[in-house]
């Protein structure tokens, strides 16, 4: 067995370092004696965090505000929604959302590669993709076509 030896070290600026204390009520006449000329310290409440919004995103507005509704009677009352219509805008407002839903293709880019970029660029951030079986059988059934044309 090997013995363990403690050494404190004493260091005079924690002497001097402000502490905590409690402190009488404002309009009191009683002070304590050992008050020098030290700071007061004061604990203060955090602000409330700030509420992150989902970014609902989608070439068609319609299929957008139909998923905004079913989301909204299914999350939190507290909870907002932003819509995007265009790649720049999601890839603009995405770092700032609590999560991104994909509801579409924008601008003729395919859902699936868009998510690969907004997990590139926020892999923080939650991605789904609601269309995700009808990007699939897009893709499917492009590959006998592209067969075909190989032929």
């Amino acid at each position: 067995m090997y013995a363990m030896t403690t050494v404190a070290l004493q260091s005079p600026a924690l002497q001097t370092a402000p502490k905590l204390r409690l402190l009488p009520k404002e309009g009191s006449t009683t002070r304590r004696a050992d008050e020098g000329g030290r700071p007061h310290l004061r604990l203060i409440s955090a602000p409330a965090p700030v509420e992150k919004p989902v970014l609902l995103a989608g070439g068609d507005a319609s299929a957008r505000e139909v998923v905004r509704r079913d989301l909204a009677k299914t999350m939190p009352q507290s909870t907002s929604f932003e819509q995007a219509g265009a790649i720049w805008e999601v890839l603009l407002r995405a770092p700032q959302a609590s999560m991104v839903i994909l509801s579409g293709d924008l601008d003729d880019m395919p859902v699936d590669a868009l998510m690969q970029m907004l997990v590139h660029q926020s892999p923080e951030v939650p991605v789904v993709c609601l269309d995700a079986g009808q990007s699939a059988q897009r893709s499917d059934a492009s590959v006998p076509a592209a067969q075909a044309a190989a032929r």
